[in-house]
């Protein structure tokens, strides 16, 4: 993001018209700027690669972007969304949820990002496997339930600790496996692992063009009756 402007810049060899988005009357997504200079030398300090914890962040919020639609509770987002489009993306929804999505979301990959560096977070992940005594990790977690509210969803909580095969709960297993088998600290959390590349949200321009295929031949996209096809599948 560029402060000065408050714009957006996108990627100037996409092809498509836009060079940027209008990210004026969206301060948050200013501020999570700010916030991000601050979350990067929180992960140096933790010595873990800020690249590799912002990735990850971002694959996780970017599974919460697909699985909004379903979301009644979830107001942010589409507000955002209809800011960056100019006031309202009409007709044009789904293209505006791909250009879109990476601004739209970002004060939600900067808290999570943050979170994901907090050992007091990694400690709510030990209690909800059970710690000395393993279980199955609860749809009422503790952890997700404090994710849910550093992003302003306390309803999202449950959603986010069942959604099994998802980045959220690969990253939760991996602290699990930490602690038991290396016999880590209390607190203790890891980001090395990044996020696999079956877990990483595509590049908007490459699903610009899964979009404008799936407009010139719409029975090539079809997903299963879904209203709205996910902006990331092509």
């Amino acid at each position: 993001m560029c402060l000065r402007h408050e714009r957006w810049l996108l990627d100037a060899d996409a092809n498509q018209p836009l060079e940027h988005l209008d990210l004026r009357g969206l301060p948050e997504v200013a501020a999570a700027q700010r916030q991000w200079a601050w979350v990067a030398r929180r992960a140096v300090r933790a010595r873990a690669e800020p690249e590799r914890v912002f990735a990850l962040a971002r694959a996780v919020v970017a599974r919460w972007w697909e699985q909004a639609y379903g979301w009644e509770r979830e107001t942010a987002w589409p507000q955002r969304l209809h800011l960056v489009a100019g006031g309202d993306a009409g007709g044009d929804l789904e293209r505006w949820r791909i250009v879109g999505r990476d601004a739209v979301v970002f004060p939600e990959v900067v808290a999570v990002a943050d979170a994901l560096l907090d050992p007091a977070m990694a400690e709510l992940v030990w209690a909800d496997s059970g710690a000395g005594r393993p279980r199955a990790l609860p749809a009422d977690g503790l952890f997700c339930r404090r994710l849910g509210e550093q992003v302003g969803r306390p309803w999202l909580g449950p959603l986010a600790a069942t959604d099994h095969g998802g980045p959220l709960i690969a990253w939760m297993g991996s602290v699990i496996r930490l602690r038991r088998g290396a016999g880590g600290p209390p607190g203790t959390t890891t980001t090395r692992g990044g996020c696999g590349r079956t877990t990483r949200p595509q590049p908007w321009p490459a699903s610009c063009e899964c979009w404008a295929r799936r407009r010139k031949h719409p029975a090539r996209g079809r997903r299963g009756g879904l209203r709205h096809p996910p902006s990331s599948a092509c």
